[in-house]
């Protein structure tokens, strides 16, 4: 048992230290792993909106290049639409490794079969475009703008799911944030009703018992033959009682 007042008063302040410094720790643990994963998916949704992007270049030019290979500028339109290709295959398979909403995997499986019929359309249509008369080719890329905006739209839904997929990490970065707040509230509320336990122990354990020493000290008189400040405590102000009883004996002596 402590008997030390300064022990005690130290080994309070200690604990109350202690308490915060806790408290303080696990906050930072809890942001650290909040901030960790959600900087995780969404770095993951962010690339995936980034190979969307890619994709509906890719598929412009493509369109594009099959534009100018029916305008006769065939060099030019094959080599748009042979680099548009390999631009989409790259951008869907850095996708598929990038997966991270629910059905995103879906999502790719029906981009992959929408721009598969949109290039085996502009592949056919450049390959018989010898045949055809300006008015045919007019026609047929008409047609074949259907299987483009369909293509097209398959990835902007994929891009709508990542982007929506930041807005729910967005608001659950907001919960975890409050959540991971908690025990630095909490720490603020137990450490002010420790204070108020420890300025109770200040006032019983020192305050009061030097109020009761001098009004022990006032009230003596030589009759009495000792002060009784009635401290019941083993520490430094009961020594200081002791030793001043101690004193007025050895006065009494001389």
């Amino acid at each position: 048992m402590l008997r030390s007042l300064r022990a005690k008063i130290f080994s309070s302040f200690m604990l109350l230290v202690l308490i915060l410094i806790i408290a303080g720790v696990m906050s930072i643990i809890e942001f650290d792993k909040v901030g960790a994963s959600i900087k995780k998916v969404m770095d993951n949704n962010y690339k995936s909106i980034e190979q969307t992007k890619y994709m509906i270049d890719a598929l412009e030019r493509e369109d594009s290049g099959l534009l100018m290979y029916l305008i006769g500028n065939r060099e030019a339109g094959s080599q748009t639409i042979d680099s548009a290709y390999s631009t989409i295959e790259n951008a869907i398979q850095i996708a598929q490794t990038n997966i991270t909403e629910k059905d995103e995997d879906k999502y790719i499986t029906n981009i992959i079969k929408e721009y598969d019929k949109f290039h085996t359309s502009v592949k056919q249509i450049a390959d018989t475009s010898d045949t055809l008369t300006s008015e045919e080719k007019s026609i047929i890329y008409l047609k074949n703008q259907q299987l483009y905006f369909t293509a097209k739209k398959s990835i902007n839904e994929l891009m709508q799911l990542n982007q929506n997929g930041i807005y729910k990490q967005t608001d659950l970065m907001k919960e975890n944030s409050k959540r991971a707040m908690m025990p630095a509230i909490v720490s603020i509320v137990v450490a002010i009703v420790f204070a108020l336990l420890l300025n109770f122990f200040i006032s019983e354990y020192f305050i009061n018992p030097i109020h009761r020493l001098i009004d022990g000290m006032k009230s003596y008189y030589p009759e009495m033959g000792r002060i009784d400040a009635k401290i019941s405590l083993k520490d430094e102000i009961k020594t200081l009682e002791d030793e001043i009883n101690n004193l007025i004996v050895r006065f009494k002596v001389k």
